[in-house]
């Protein structure tokens, strides 16, 4: 508790940055900080489910913990300086997410805009997976798509009994609104996942150590095909289109030497999955690598080209592609949906765990 006003002070400096002033020593500074003490807030909380009798302090350690998520959720694109920038890996800090075992998953995270928050607008957050972690049972009121990037992973999900979904490498998860689903790294190496998230995605997460068999909801795997422009190219594109989203997910895979132009009518942010690219535009060039974050300002010509082998980059458009449904049917793996297509009612009983924190900032 004796962390408040020093988290206060934080968002008030958050408050006052402005883009392309913004330090990534300084940022390190704040955000570390509130990662050991979100960090420390979780291991409270588990420890306070598992024994199933609330504390009299809970409610104040809920807002302490409110509290280091909304530092946590300062824009790495802040520090771009310039038309196009490279925002590094060690440029993004980290932040824990602990399961019920209380083994930590690793997360980075940056927002599709230049607001101070990630929250501010949509957002992008990286999961490091490692080997044989399954996150904690977990809800949100809008709908989330999550790409499995590096190997395969498993899917729970809650209707009624709890089904099974199984996505491998550059496939989707989308999970729909208040359903209950965990996801679990199946590989023997630790992987990534990239979920795109509108504000709601981020701000409400509803969390539930146990479920009541009660929960409903639906799941799925939408899986595209590659597409190849005969010049060491393959892409592929998901189509994500709801109340909340509307982008398309891009996954270009390019050979030594390849080049992809991509058109930033709104700003440009390409994530280096593997490998090295040079960036070219507004006149200048700048090179990224693996883990790397390439931001452009608005422009119809950046232009990417492969360093020294083969490379992978993700990013998403904030328009809907239609090239996507001339390539072929998406396709979709899943368990028989449940008859509450989107009428799925709102507020279901999580179980004991949310009952003690649903987190709401």
């Amino acid at each position: 508790m004796r962390q408040t006003p020093l988290l206060r002070r934080l968002l008030e400096e958050q408050c006052a940055l402005v883009p392309g002033r913004v330090g990534a020593q300084a940022s390190w500074r704040r955000l570390s900080a509130a990662n050991r003490i979100n960090e420390l807030c979780q291991r409270l909380e588990l420890d306070l489910a598992v024994a199933g009798c609330p504390a009299p302090w809970a409610g104040a350690l809920r807002e302490v913990r409110a509290l280091a998520e909304a530092v946590l959720r300062e824009n790495p694109v802040l520090q771009a300086r310039g038309p196009l920038h490279v925002v590094r890996s060690g440029q993004m800090p980290d932040r824990c997410v602990l399961n019920r075992e209380g083994r930590r998953e690793r997360r980075k995270g940056f927002g599709l805009h230049r607001e101070v928050r990630n929250d501010a607008g949509l957002s992008v957050v990286i999961a490091f997976t490692p080997p044989g972690y399954e996150q904690l049972w977990h809800a949100h009121t809008v709908d989330e798509y999550t790409l499995a990037v590096d190997a395969s992973y498993l899917g729970r999900y809650a209707d009624g009994a709890v089904g099974l979904l199984a996505a491998g490498k550059e496939e989707l998860f989308h999970f729909h609104p208040y359903t209950y689903h965990t996801l679990v790294n199946a590989d023997s190496h630790p992987a990534r996942t990239f979920t795109l998230k509108s504000p709601l995605g981020v701000s409400v997460w509803m969390p539930a150590l146990t479920l009541t068999g009660r929960e409903r909801g639906r799941a799925e795997v939408r899986v595209v095909p590659r597409e190849e422009d005969g010049r060491g190219v393959w892409l592929r594109r998901f189509q994500v289109e709801d109340p909340h989203h509307r982008y398309t997910v891009h996954v270009a895979t390019l050979a030594p030497q390849a080049r992809l132009d991509v058109t930033c009518e709104h700003g440009g942010y390409v994530y280096v999955l593997d490998g090295r690219v040079a960036a070219h535009g507004h006149g200048r060039s700048v090179v990224a690598g693996a883990d790397d974050l390439i931001v452009a300002e608005p422009t119809p010509a950046l232009w990417l080209r492969t360093v020294g082998g083969w490379a992978r980059l993700y990013w998403a458009s904030p328009v809907a592609c239609p090239a996507v449904a001339a390539t072929g049917e998406v396709g979709r793996r899943g368990a028989p949906l449940s008859a509450l297509g989107a009428g799925v009612p709102p507020g279901p009983d999580g179980g004991r765990f949310h009952h003690l924190r649903r987190l709401q900032i």
